[in-house]
């Protein structure tokens, strides 16, 4: 019951019975209860108000510790910030959502390098781009995130890297003082670093409202940034989702030695891509602040050799990945071939290595991509809200299934009809998770079957909640026994236990002769001989695949597949090569080909031959004289279809990655010298049943019978004990132990004390082995069997010898 209470000295107004009304009375509605962070299924809730009007959004300067554009002063990041309202009016902290970005305000309309040039004789320069108006970035930088993530109570906070839009300082792509910009902003969020109302002000604003456990997330250079900050090992920095991100920048422009471009972006360099992020609006159209920066890039990062060097392992994040302390769920694009997928896995297979929770999720797709929106929910929720949704339990690889044939059967049956209803009852829930994209089949009234898509919000036992009812269209419902399914793709990525998957193992494949037209891959013996291409970087390697015959490329391949074959993991070529000239090029392609049709490219390798022996090194080419190079090309995950051949193929220059040099170059293989090792789930065994090999099993083996043997050294002697002196004498021996038995203890009976005729030493001898037990086999196991015995000042020592016969046992439980 309410009443409306008067000021003083008016009459309060009557107080009407329960369930009355009075005219033109209205009761006032009650202020809705702040929101508070919520999670169902392990993950974050949109419970908070949604739209910008219902955030709390500002502007800020972050102070970082460099001062990039020497000016004298320390360089200031602009920074945007968008929360839950609940944080200034209910003191609520959220953790943060953080990208970072130089692309933000634009970028110039930059000119690349001439790539048609003789191999190690690049031109001097390129033309500068056009001055250029940079977007404008305040007070709002982006608001990728916001709609997402704030509701779902996070903050979501995004910075112009140095030298780009509101920013000071000057670009520097991938150095380290790039990455300061990053570091700074979470340290503020931190409280370690100082934030300013303005570019230039001195009014402090401070980070109240967050827990400080940060998350970075971003796709290309905004998903690299985020790697560049872990691997400084940034306090606070709890979480990364780097997408389609570089993890060394000399593996995004460079390969093996070569000067090598990132694929749609021909004649692109360090100093094109510093350049165009070159957008600082301070300076206005016409920028000078930072060309000395921009000229430096350019002067060292050394297009002529393609060597790895001082300049490059500053941008090579991997040489610090020991110090990554955040969670990390990578994603990538088996066909970007911009950032090459070499850079996603070194970094994974990292983290794997030192214990970093990570997962994987690798889609078909080329650069870009993100995880499934449940699986950054899951991830964020526990490594940034610390709630407890058993993330770290789930598979770590996430591969998105697209090949023809590839997709697992992820179904279940409807047990009960079901009609107008966002509930669905099926004979098991196990193909499912909250969050994947169900498939269910509706029949329509007429008997026909529309088939309608939902995400599954919440599994109880057997029973599915999804989105939105299904079947509600008059006389529709999803009829007691349909299967309702997960189609393969982004959404419903397969998961498998680890990436690579366990199951792999090389499969080494030898040529057979034939290669200008079609030569063999084999795992059997391969063919002898040598086979000569001559380089023309004027044709294309698609055209080079799908053509019956060529002179500048060779092409070798399996027999047509009678079963899939899954690669997983990253396939090596080695090539035992000559060259006719003192520079080349050479390339290797791992090709899907079918019976008739155009070829598919699944993955490229490159190499500079003068860096045979090291990314660092120039060595010079003989001509004619064979070198030993290996090739490792682009990770992949890839199932390739039965009715279709495996095949490599091998060129000089690749059109659309490498330098052009002017055709003419031959390359001559040695077949004998030269393998292509495939990474096959199933190995040699699964490659060789799909390549129609008579393939038996041999089984050769043998038995161990069940052996404990003890052998024992010479006996033990303490030597003459000396009465009336206290002392502790000590004799030694060793033993041999033997053991086929899964554990194995050596045990000594009760040693007693030792004996002259009827006379005992007072005190008891003490015996100690080292080691006594083993866990495994062990063959001819050294044992140090120590006996101690105690005489003190006032035993009385009878004339003669003592001694003790001792029984020691090897004995085992799991013979």
């Amino acid at each position: 019951m309410a009443a409306v209470v008067g000021t003083s000295g008016a009459s309060a107004a009557p107080v009407p019975p329960k369930g009355a009304t009075f005219p033109g009375i209205a009761a006032a509605a009650p202020a809705p209860a702040p929101a508070v962070p919520t999670f169902v299924n392990g993950m974050a809730q949109a419970v908070f108000a949604s739209g910008t009007a219902n955030y709390v959004n500002h502007e800020l300067w972050v102070e970082t510790n460099a001062d990039t554009d020497f000016d004298g002063k320390r360089d200031r990041v602009h920074v945007d910030v968008s929360r839950p309202k609940e944080t200034d009016s209910d003191g609520l902290k959220v953790p943060v959502i953080f990208e970072d970005s130089p692309y933000y305000a634009g970028g110039a309309d930059v000119l690349n390098w001439a790539v048609d040039h003789e191999i190690g004789a690049p031109p001097a320069s390129r033309l500068r781009a056009p001055d250029f108006n940079s977007d404008n970035t305040s007070p709002t930088i982006s608001t990728i995130y916001e709609s997402t993530w704030v509701p779902r109570g996070f903050a979501v906070v995004h910075s112009e890297s140095p030298g780009s839009g509101n920013s000071d300082g000057c670009p520097n792509s991938g150095a380290p003082i790039e990455t300061t910009g990053a570091t700074a902003v979470i340290d503020w969020l931190n409280g370690r670093a100082k934030g300013y109302t303005t570019r230039a002000g001195t009014t402090e604003v401070n980070a109240y409202w967050t827990t400080g456990n940060v998350g970075m997330m971003g796709t290309s250079y905004n998903g690299t940034l985020p790697i560049a900050a872990a691997t400084t090992g940034v306090e606070g920095l709890k979480a990364i989702v780097p997408i389609s991100a570089i993890s060394d920048w000399y593996d995004y422009y460079r390969a093996n030695g070569m000067t090598r471009a990132p694929g749609g972006f021909q004649g692109e360099d360090l100093d094109v891509l510093t350049e165009y992020v070159y957008s600082r609006n301070d300076e206005g159209a016409h920028r000078t602040k930072c060309w000395p920066t921009i000229n430096d890039v350019a002067a060292n990062q050394d297009r002529a050799t393609g060597n790895r060097s001082a300049f490059w392992q500053d941008r090579n994040y991997m040489k610090d990945v020991a110090k990554v302390k955040a969670a990390a769920l990578v994603a990538h694009g088996n066909n970007d071939f911009n950032v090459m997928t070499k850079n996603a896995a070194q970094f994974y297979n990292a983290l794997k290595a030192q214990n970093v929770p990570h997962a994987f999720y690798f889609h078909q797709g080329g650069h870009g991509g993100a995880p499934p929106d449940y699986l950054i929910n899951l991830w964020f929720t526990k490594y940034l809200w610390g709630v407890d949704n058993g993330v770290e339990n789930l598979p770590k690889s996430w591969v998105v299934r697209t090949e023809t044939g590839a997709c697992p059967p992820r179904e279940s049956a409807v047990t009960a009809e079901a009609a107008n209803t966002a509930t669905l009852t099926v004979a098991s829930a196990a193909p499912f998770r909250v969050g994947e994209t169900l498939t269910v089949p509706q029949t329509n009234a007429n008997g026909t079957i529309t088939s309608t898509t939902r995400v599954i919000t919440n599994i109880a036992g057997t029973t599915l909640t999804l989105a939105t009812p299904v079947a509600t269209a008059a006389g529709q419902k999803v009829v007691s026994g349909a299967l309702v399914s997960l189609a393969c793709g982004n959404a419903n990525p397969t998961p498998y236990a680890e990436w690579p998957d366990p199951a792999t193992s090389d499969a080494v494949l030898k040529l057979t002769p034939g290669g200008l037209s079609r030569g063999g891959l084999t795992l059997a013996p391969g063919g002898t001989g040598t086979e000569t291409l001559i380089d023309d970087a004027g044709v294309t390697a698609a055209t080079l695949m799908n053509a019956a015959s060529e002179d500048s490329r060779l092409l070798y391949t399996t027999n047509v597949l009678k079963a899939p074959v899954r690669i997983s993991g990253t396939p090596r070529v080695t090539l035992n090569a000559a060259f006719s000239k003192t520079k080349a090029n050479i390339t290797a392609i791992l090709v899907s080909l079918p019976e008739t049709g155009a070829g598919t490219i699944l993955t490229r390798g490159w190499r500079d031959p003068e860096n045979r022996t090291s990314d660092f090194t120039t060595e010079p080419i003989v001509p004619g004289t064979a070198y030993k190079l290996g090739i490792d090309l682009q990770p992949k995950d890839t199932i390739i279809p039965a009715g279709r051949r495996i095949g490599l193929m091998v060129l000089a220059s690749d059109r659309e990655f490498t330098v052009r040099p002017a055709p003419g170059t031959q390359l001559s293989l040695d077949l004998a010298g030269s393998s292509f090792t495939l990474p096959i789930v199933g190995g040699e065994r699964a490659l060789s049943l799909a390549n129609g090999d008579a393939v038996v099993d041999a089984p050769v083996g043998g038995a161990v019978p069940a052996t404990l043997a003890l052998t024992l050294g010479g006996s033990a002697t303490f030597g003459a004990f000396t009465p009336g002196v206290a002392k502790e004498y000590t004799a030694a021996t060793t033993a041999n132990v033997i053991s086929s038995a899964g554990d194995a203890t050596l045990t000594v009976s009760d040693p007693g004390r030792l004996m002259n005729g009827t006379f005992a030493l007072p005190e008891p001898l003490r015996v100690e082995i080292a080691p006594a037990t083993w866990s495994n086999p062990v063959a001819n196991a050294p044992v140090a069997i120590t006996f101690k015995q105690l005489v003190k000042a006032t035993d009385a020592l009878r004339t003669g010898a003592y001694s003790k016969t001792l029984t020691f046992t090897l004995s085992t439980t799991t013979p």
